[in-house]
């Protein structure tokens, strides 16, 4: 796999060592830079995977950069703010943000959210490139129809219960947690909606598994989550 690129723009130098040092501990290759405008031109000469962009920098803020990125890019742009203000926060996903960490971060959180924001994009350019079509073990699944059939006979899902089974079918073998899914399906973190994953699953595996009990295609990874096998 390609060693994913990351920008970290942040007029705090200390601040974009550190990022810096904890990404490239994970493996990423780390662009920094002072300011908007720097990061902007980086941006446009590197093509980063994703990118880190503190809400208030000199020359352009991270707003402004993302507006301009949207137009020329889909990669991943997480926010870095020091502002406890939700406004900001929600205008920056507004414009095209995916995510945001606030000041002071723990490691751990930043690079568990850079990992999961740069998965999510791998997701949805795979889903693009995929075939819309599925067909294991006498499961046939027609996305763009939105139809379902074991066995040749017609299965009736809710809309949520088809999401979940494309995202997990056309991943084949790919892990997701509970709170992968969420953000797969609905776009965001929600420890409610976490928490009914087993209980759509579970009604899910008695539409489209011949023993519910015994499944042969949504299986559990303990203390992890599900994978279609």
């Amino acid at each position: 796999m390609a060693e994913k690129k990351i920008l970290v723009a942040d007029d705090d130098p200390h601040i974009r060592r550190l990022i810096a040092e904890l990404l490239m501990a994970e493996g990423f290759k780390v662009l920094m830079a002072e300011d908007g405008e720097e990061a902007l031109a980086i941006c446009r000469d590197e093509h980063p995977d994703l990118m880190i962009l503190d809400i208030i920098m000199p020359k352009m803020d991270g707003m402004e950069v993302c507006r301009r990125l949207r137009d020329e890019t889909a990669a991943p742009i997480v926010f870095l703010t020091a502002k406890d203000d939700i406004t900001d926060l929600v205008s920056g996903l507004a414009i095209g943000g995916d995510d945001y960490i606030t000041k002071p971060f723990k490691g751990a959180e930043l690079i568990a959210r850079i990992k999961a924001a740069l998965r999510r994009a791998d997701m949805v350019r795979d889903s693009t490139e995929k075939e819309e079509y599925v067909s294991i073990g006498g499961l046939e699944i027609d996305r763009k129809r939105r139809e379902i059939s074991l066995d040749g006979q017609p299965v009736d899902l809710t809309q949520t219960e088809f999401d979940l089974l494309w995202l997990l079918a056309s991943h084949r073998g790919t892990v997701y947690s509970r709170k992968d899914i969420v953000k797969a399906l609905w776009g965001y973190e929600d420890p409610g909606i976490s928490r009914t994953i087993d209980t759509h699953v579970a009604r899910l595996r008695k539409k489209i598994e011949r023993e519910s009990s015994s499944p042969e295609f949504i299986k559990t990874v303990t203390g992890v989550g599900y994978k279609f096998f």
